[in-house]
């Protein structure tokens, strides 16, 4: 019997900018530095997301080679009764 997994982990959700009006062609360092960090913190959470689907994908190519086991099994089984059908 296959192990229970653990729950995926949550993926937070990225922090919105605010909107600057479109006149304005000066930033501030403080400014500069608040999306410099809302964009680097969207990247963790863009990596995090990539991390989540490579494990499903991993747990999707066992699970399918699991069930193409189970099949080839079911098949040699199949063809061994048929063959003791034949015998009798």
């Amino acid at each position: 019997m296959a192990e229970p997994r653990e729950p995926l982990r949550r993926i937070r959700k990225a922090r919105r900018l605010s909107p600057s009006p479109l006149s304005r062609k000066d930033v501030t360092r403080g400014e500069y530095n608040r999306i410099i960090d809302i964009l680097n913190e969207r990247a963790v959470i863009l990596n995090d997301f990539r991390d989540a689907i490579n494990e499903l994908k991993r747990a999707n190519d066992v699970q399918f080679k699991r069930v193409a086991q189970v099949q080839a099994d079911l098949d040699v089984i199949k063809q061994a009764w048929n063959r003791m059908k034949m015998l009798v």
